[in-house]
């Protein structure tokens, strides 16, 4: 009994600094759509950005969560999602689960583009990738689901928000909505330590461990993409870092390790997060780990041609990406 509550105090604490640290951004980002609203500005700010939404089947007033996605968090991205759903059409199942594939190869590039350089990959190699990868990965699954007629029914927003006519129900609403993202985060803090706990990438090494030995990724370097593909990016750039120092690991495993990480980390805390905005789990999960093995196949196919220009020289501590991505 005591071990569950210094667990369940240890998730909290570790949710409350991460959803301090989110909030700092979320805010500000929050108050601005609200002024973008208010002034109609916001069809003319996505305007730039419809040709690529209209590629994707997806309202061009959804840019901008995205970018918010790109240029912060994964949640920043939600919170704009969650203040626009008011003056959005009404979207599909189908919809979300695109919006949902697309953010969730290519968010917060800024931060995690800089983890892949330290990992001794070419960083505009690593943003193009995952840039271009998200938008034709969400082009593939538009005309899967749309060609086929599949999840056409309308989409189950759990966190949406309703047209407000004040800025007083407007204010009141939105610390209801962060006040769920605070509940939500201190639950992703608890999921990963479930996942530790219970020794999750262990199975999922055993189902995933074969594939990836077929895309030519050595048995080391199959451990380190199965930490990240669960707990994060962070986990497993950390330990490539430290293999790739000690010479354990090839360029080409790093290339390799590193792409597919950026493609898919946190396979099931990303993917619950973004069914909370209606997105189909199976469309999520299985899509999204099916393009990443194929573009993993891909990069290991065309590695020679690839080294030219996809990695670096630079090399860099753990401790020294730990305390960057703080």
């Amino acid at each position: 009994m005591n071990a569950l509550l210094k667990h369940l105090s240890d998730c909290w604490r570790d949710g409350h600094r991460v959803a301090l640290g989110i909030f700092r951004f979320l805010i500000p980002i929050v108050v601005l759509v609200k002024i973008l609203e208010e002034s109609g500005l916001i069809p003319w700010i996505s305007l730039p950005m419809r040709p690529v939404m209209d590629l994707v089947g997806l309202p061009a007033e959804l840019s901008l969560a995205w970018i918010s996605c790109i240029l912060v968090s994964m949640y920043s991205g939600l919170m704009v999602l969650i203040s626009l759903a008011p003056q959005l059409p009404d979207l599909t199942v189908a919809q979300t689960t695109v919006f949902g594939v697309l953010v969730l190869i290519a968010h917060s590039l800024i931060l995690e583009v800089r983890i892949a350089g330290q990992c001794g990959v070419s960083m505009p190699f690593q943003f193009f990738l995952r840039l271009g990868s998200g938008i034709l990965a969400a082009f593939l699954l538009h005309l899967v689901l749309d060609g086929f007629g599949l999840l056409q029914q309308p989409a189950a927003i759990l966190l949406s928000a309703g047209a407000t006519t004040s800025w007083s129900d407007w204010l009141i609403q939105q610390v209801k909505t962060l006040a769920e993202m605070y509940v939500i985060i201190c639950a992703v803090m608890l999921l990963q330590r479930f996942l530790d706990v219970f020794h999750i990438s262990d199975w999922m090494g055993r189902l995933l461990g074969p594939a990836l030995r077929l895309l030519g990724v050595s048995p080391k370097a199959v451990s380190i993409v199965v930490i990240g593909f669960t707990m994060g990016l962070l986990y497993g750039s950390g330990i490539l870092i430290k293999n790739a120092q000690q010479g354990t690991l090839s360029r080409q495993d790093a290339l390799c390790a590193i792409s597919l990480l950026g493609l898919s980390h946190s396979l099931i805390e990303d993917t619950l997060l973004l069914t909370l905005v209606g997105g189909s789990l199976w469309g999520l999960l299985g899509f999204r780990l099916a393009f990443t093995l194929a573009a993993g196949a891909l990069i290991n196919a065309f590695y020679p041609a690839l080294k030219r220009f996809a990695g670096t020289d630079h090399e860099v501590s753990h401790e020294d990406t730990v305390d960057q991505c703080r």
